[in-house]
């Protein structure tokens, strides 16, 4: 293991993802439940289950069908007015008072880990992330928690992607980057406005250009490939001149990223793609100072069937502060949570 790091287990946040960090409480899940955890004694305290069918509840008490059924929080945004932000299964809603709300959405679709967007002004963005195999319109949506309303911000005409991986809001612009997929031609990263009336193209037209997540810094911004078909690499792109820069190859899809001080890190994926040589998940740290590239840890899938029981994923919370959290799905450490310190 790097100098640079420790990486030491949360044994007892086992069965738990971290959501959200804070100095000195973290929001996690367990299901279809919230709960905050106490980091100086360790105390867990339920804060509301979301509301999901009583079968699907049953079930997924055990772990392999929680993964079987996609039973699992998949964001947590906290608000200053004190209410939370909550996307779970198919749906989006509101943790206000300890009381969840159902938001109505024309469609059922999910949300993808961090891939909805916070703004200065606490309004969040999100995208459609559906199967869409008749490739109908995907909508981008804009919820308000001043006037507690949600709106289509934006519809990407029929026939021209299959679904929006993630919306990311760019503090140093202002501006939405939005990440579209699936095949060659859909792959795309949008800039846009911040009321959506215009976009720029960053970049489209191959896998190259598709990605699930995107990472921001003063004078570049850094993804990772998800490519199904060709090798995997780190992007680093030139604010100035839209330069774009291979930083390294990986050895798989990469999903999630997070920044930590002067380190980016990603995350490959086992889903055992045409692409991929070895079925394991990684976490790579890119130094944004030098640009050094580190493999820091590898996970091999569980012996559980990807497709149905879930490629093996390594998941980020929304937020974090002076250390990173990490858990661990449909890999051998199935549940664990680890943490990230930089030394």
């Amino acid at each position: 293991m790097d100098q640079a790091f420790k990486i030491e287990e949360v044994k007892n946040l086992r069965g738990y993802a971290v959501e959200w960090a804070n100095s000195d409480e973290l929001i996690v899940s367990r299901r279809n439940v919230i709960y905050k955890f106490s980091i100086p004694n360790g105390q867990i305290k339920k804060i509301v289950s979301v509301k999901a069918p009583l079968w699907k509840e049953l079930f997924s008490r055990t772990r392999i069908f929680q993964r079987l059924l996609r039973f699992m929080i998949t964001n947590v945004v906290c608000l200053k007015n004190g209410d939370f932000f909550v996307t779970f299964d198919k749906s989006v809603g509101i943790i206000r008072n300890e009381t969840y709300f159902e938001i109505p959405l024309e469609r059922p679709c999910r949300v993808l880990r961090s891939a909805c967007a916070l703004d200065e002004q606490e309004n969040i963005f999100f995208g459609e992330y559906l199967s869409n195999p008749s490739r109908e319109s995907v909508r981008i949506y804009r919820y308000s928690p001043r006037e507690d309303s949600i709106e289509v911000v934006y519809d990407f005409p029929s026939g021209s992607i299959r679904h929006v991986h993630g919306i990311y809001f760019d503090d140093f612009s202002g501006r939405m980057f939005c990440l579209t997929g699936d095949k060659a031609e859909e792959c795309r990263i949008l800039s846009f406005s911040s009321d959506f009336r215009d976009f720029d193209v960053i970049g489209e037209g191959d896998e190259t250009w598709r990605a699930v997540s995107i990472v921001f810094d003063k004078d570049a911004f850094y993804y990772g490939t998800d490519a199904e078909f060709r090798k995997n690499y780190i992007y680093k792109v030139e604010r100035s001149t839209g330069e774009r820069e291979v930083l390294c190859e990986v050895d798989g899809t990469v999903y999630y990223s997070k920044r930590l001080g002067e380190w980016i890190f990603f995350t490959t994926t086992a889903e055992n793609a045409p692409s991929q040589k070895e079925n394991v998940a990684s976490i790579w740290g890119i130094n944004t100072q030098t640009n050094e590239c580190k493999k820091l840890l590898t996970f091999r899938k569980d012996f559980w069937n990807g497709t149905l029981f879930m490629f093996g994923t390594i998941h980020f919370p929304f937020s974090i502060k002076r250390e990173l959290y990490f858990h661990l799905v449909a890999l051998r450490g199935d549940g664990k949570t680890f943490k990230v310190v930089l030394q």
